[in-house]
């Protein structure tokens, strides 16, 4: 009943509401959504007395790491947040925060700004974050040798974009939106900048690590690590 409902629901208004009011109206109702998930979230973190984890895994997906703290919007890690608000945990906490392809996700620079804030909050003094999000300076690098170059190819190979992407920019336009997905595209050189803005020191490209990353990640990610400074006395 409640399915027959929600379709006549949509069948009436897509045929009084424009595109525009309709896009307005989806993104209300995933925010609501979005919004109840991270109020789960916040008592979860609080009932299980979670608020000094010592590793922390931010936007798991479907891939929960063991011994972190495995944080996503959707329900399939330790803790349900919405990662655009102030993290639920102590100042001088954390050992590791990992992210794996998540940054991209957040709105330049605002939203990924406090973000990052927060990481640096929650680290302990000389703790580490190490992140990895899509290598944006191999497809513009790769764009003067045409389809035939290693970018273009690996996207093919490793079904990357869907198949309808079949000019260079098409599977450019894709890195960078991934349908509405991805809010912005990095390079070390903008990571870096982000990272020193928020506090970070030591920021460098790193090696693919077995241990932490996922082997599906090891082609085409830009690889990073940064420290919080030690706080003087």
């Amino acid at each position: 009943m409640t399915n027959l409902f929600a379709r006549m629901c949509k069948k009436i208004l897509s045929r009084v509401a424009s595109p525009g009011e309709l896009n307005a109206l989806r993104t209300l109702i995933t925010e609501i959504s979005i919004s109840a998930r991270h109020r789960h979230g916040l008592s979860k973190v609080k009932r299980d007395s979670l608020t000094r984890p010592q590793k922390i895994n931010l936007g798991c997906g479907r891939r929960p790491k063991p011994d972190f703290l495995n944080i996503d919007i959707f329900p399939d890690g330790d803790v349900t947040l919405d990662l655009r608000r102030a993290l639920p945990f102590d100042s001088n906490c954390c050992d590791l925060i990992f992210s794996e392809h998540c940054f991209e996700h957040f709105e330049y620079p605002e939203q990924i700004s406090g973000l990052l804030q927060e990481c640096l909050r929650v680290l302990k003094n000389g703790g580490e974050l190490r992140l990895s999000v899509p290598d944006t300076e191999w497809p513009l690098n790769d764009y003067v040798g045409g389809l035939g170059a290693p970018y273009f190819s690996a996207c093919n190979q490793e079904r990357w974009h869907p198949k309808s992407c079949t000019t260079r920019l098409e599977h450019i336009n894709y890195h960078f939106r991934q349908g509405t997905e991805h809010r912005y595209a990095y390079d070390f050189e903008t990571a870096k900048k982000m990272l020193s803005i928020a506090g970070f020191v030591d920021i460098k490209r790193r090696d693919f690590d077995d241990f932490i990353d996922s082997k599906r990640r090891e082609l085409g990610s830009l690889l990073m690590s940064a420290r919080k400074p030690y706080c003087k006395n």
